[in-house]
């Protein structure tokens, strides 16, 4: 699945260097776009200690506000595998719902690159073996929490047409999770992972008029 990801993100890369575009001509644009990439957990100490890399997806709505400047809505799910020997703490995720801002350098070059950060929710889970949330043995809460959080990101973007653009970036995400009211038998601390993605976005206008063929 990984390798066909990664062939359909370099046909479309290589089918657009004949058609780049400034980025003054995606100003006012909206775009729907795609991130696949892995990341891996850094925080908690638990979590950090047994915590193997696994793949990451992400779904990212973009608004082109200015040659600099971009704002995207991101929307996804990534996870690891934790080699603990205990089935009962087999997975870590997060579903993150964030909104960031990209600032892009080195106006007219082909390749762009820029640096960003924001913030947002972040769900975060511990899974046993059948993949339903770890219970902590002493208070029999769930494993699972909705907390805030933020990422700072650095990357590149190369602009191919009006209506297609490559990603490929690197970004830490914090989440404020600490709970050992909730969760003293460990797995109670922030959580934080580091990622690495990339992508492609699919830009469309937003003030353009659709002709119907009828007169006004």
């Amino acid at each position: 699945m990984s390798r066909t990801f990664v062939g359909g993100l370099l046909f479309i890369l290589l089918a657009g260097t004949a058609t780049s575009s400034q980025a003054s001509d995606l100003v006012g644009s909206g775009g729907i776009g795609v991130r696949g990439g892995s990341l891996l957990f850094t925080k908690d100490r638990e979590t950090h200690d047994a915590a193997r890399p696994r793949l990451s997806g992400d779904l990212v709505f973009s608004y082109v506000w200015t040659d600099h400047m971009t704002f995207d809505v991101t929307t996804g799910y990534g996870w690891n595998r934790l080699s603990t020997n205990d089935p009962n703490r087999y997975v870590v995720t997060a579903t993150p719902v964030t909104l960031s801002a990209r600032y892009f350098l080195c106006d007219g070059k082909v390749w762009r690159p820029y640096v960003g950060a924001g913030g947002g929710l972040y769900v975060w889970s511990i899974l046993s073996h059948d993949l339903s949330a770890s219970i902590d043995p002493t208070t029999f809460e769930r494993l699972r929490r909705a907390r805030p959080g933020f990422h700072g990101m650095v990357g590149m973007e190369k602009r191919m047409s009006k209506h297609i653009g490559m990603t490929a970036d690197g970004s830490y995400h914090y989440i404020m999770a600490k709970d050992t009211k909730h969760f003293p038998s460990g797995f109670n601390g922030d959580k934080a992972y580091a990622q690495a993605r990339l992508g492609v976005t699919f830009f469309f206008s937003l003030s353009e008029k659709i002709d119907s063929g009828l007169p006004e």
